[in-house]
């Protein structure tokens, strides 16, 4: 019989610590503290499939802490708990912590038992850490998707002659550009030649987990924010107007990313996307992929 996965919850409330190890007693072999560094010594002495953790902790901020357990333990899968006001949690938790799921209080007891089994299923099956050192081993291509020319010239510039950059202004046009050229890394806007590309990096993100997307906004909706770590795994939020210096960074980590999706077909499981939810959404995901089936290059096995 296989030892059952191991689950870390962290929350400063007891209660809520009890609440949720009364739903996965018996399935799991439940660790819980209210201590984030406790929970750290934990994690190093013996890894945990999957963390849970509140936001709003004393000393450490559940991003902060999850940004910790990234670092520590790569395979552990990451699960957010908290409200949907909290703005800079979820810009944290994506772009510091790289969770795989963010939990809305109150939870939904059947929502969240699924997510924490399809993690454990998930963290089981990455045999191997990801290696962020991963060499080039063929042309890449990031793909820009913004009404205004300048963030292509300031991509461009950042990455000098070593990538290909191309720009298009809709869908149709960024989906004709993903058809012609092998593309890595998108970045976009949410709103572009007046439609919302959400549902596309949705249903983009479904059909070809290896292209890693950064999303670029002035935009300060959570609940959309939210849905594009559940049902997009965006790989970075950044701000707008933009600074080079997050932007250059962003671009070479989201590169290396994109190699080691690509090169370990297995570790694309961990950017598993939930169902789309929003009506509009679901339905430029379809054209998206209506156009991905028809492509001339298949994409990558795995």
């Amino acid at each position: 019989m296989s030892p059952r996965p191991t689950l870390m919850l962290v929350d400063d409330e007891a209660r809520i610590l009890r609440s949720l190890a009364m739903l996965f007693r018996g399935a799991y072999d439940v660790r819980m503290t209210t201590d984030a560094r406790e929970a750290l010594t934990m994690l190093d002495a013996a890894p945990a499939q999957v963390v849970i953790s509140d936001q709003r902790m004393p000393i450490m901020s559940g991003a902060a802490f999850l940004r910790e357990v990234r670092q520590r333990s790569p395979q552990s899968m990451r699960l957010l708990l908290t409200g949907y006001s909290e703005l800079d949690a979820v810009v944290a938790s994506v772009n510091e912590g790289e969770i795989f799921r963010f939990i809305h209080k109150p939870w939904d007891a059947a929502n969240l038992r699924q997510t924490v089994d399809e993690a454990a299923r998930i963290a089981l099956s990455l045999t191997a850490p990801v290696d962020p050192g991963l060499p080039q081993t063929h042309a890449e291509t990031v793909l820009v998707i913004d009404d205004d020319p300048e963030v292509a010239l300031a991509v461009k510039g950042l990455l000098g002659e070593s990538v290909t950059v191309h720009d298009a202004r809709s869908i149709d046009a960024a989906m004709a550009l993903i058809d012609a050229h092998p593309v890595g890394v998108i970045v976009s806007d949410l709103v572009v030649g007046g439609e919302h590309v959400a549902g596309m990096l949705k249903g983009l993100k479904a059909q070809r987990p290896e292209i890693v997307s950064l999303v670029l906004t002035p935009f300060q909706d959570v609940s959309l924010f939210v849905g594009l770590i559940n049902q997009g795994q965006v790989y970075r939020l950044l701000p707008k107007p933009l600074r080079r210096g997050p932007l250059g960074a962003s671009l070479a980590s989201a590169l290396r990313h994109h190699r080691s999706l690509r090169n370990a077909p297995g570790l694309r499981d961990a950017h598993r996307v939930e169902p789309i939810r929003d009506v509009g959404e679901r339905s430029v995901a379809e054209r998206v992929m209506g156009l991905l089936s028809r492509l001339r290059r298949p994409a990558i096995a795995g």
